[in-house]
């Protein structure tokens, strides 16, 4: 389950259209970073009602399995509770990203993976994120193949 709230259910994705610009504003951003290390931004994105779910991996050119580096973004539910709420939610996310992204590439050495969910802080907004090794495609394949009933019986097991 790619979602922070368990009851995120049957979510819709982003249009293709914001996730494609997000993500060459991403590739052409750090164009410097990507280039140097053979690596390329995905942007993935789903909106269910309980939240607004944001996901940035910055893959391997060579070998998508090669140590990604991927950033999840969540928002509460006030915070899509309309069009305006959910547009500067957008726009907090796509800083949050640069802002996340910016302190990565500013130490080479950077290793602070969280791979539970925190809260964060941005314009008296507070919102969630875990950044992880996860390869979202290989996920999103994975989840295509074993089928919506997968997630349901998972989530029950964890429920026992």
């Amino acid at each position: 389950m790619l979602a922070r709230l368990k009851t995120s259910k049957n979510g819709k994705t982003l249009p293709q259209d914001w996730l494609e610009g997000l993500s060459r504003l991403m590739n052409e951003t750090y164009k410097t970073e990507c280039k140097q290390n053979s690596r390329y931004f995905d942007v993935y994105g789903q909106v269910y009602q309980e939240e607004l779910l944001l996901i940035i991996s910055y893959l391997s050119e060579k070998d998508e399995y090669l140590a990604p580096v991927t950033l999840f973004l969540s928002s509460d539910p006030d915070q899509i509770a309309n069009e305006e709420k959910v547009k500067e939610t957008q726009n907090n996310f796509i800083d949050l990203v640069g802002l996340f992204f910016d302190e990565i590439f500013a130490d080479a050495d950077w290793n602070n993976f969280e791979t539970n969910w925190q809260e964060v802080t941005h314009k008296n907004q507070n919102y969630w994120y875990k950044i992880t090794r996860e390869n979202i495609n290989a996920t999103l394949e994975a989840n295509r193949l074993l089928g919506e009933d997968f997630d349901a019986e998972f989530d029950d097991e964890l429920d026992h």
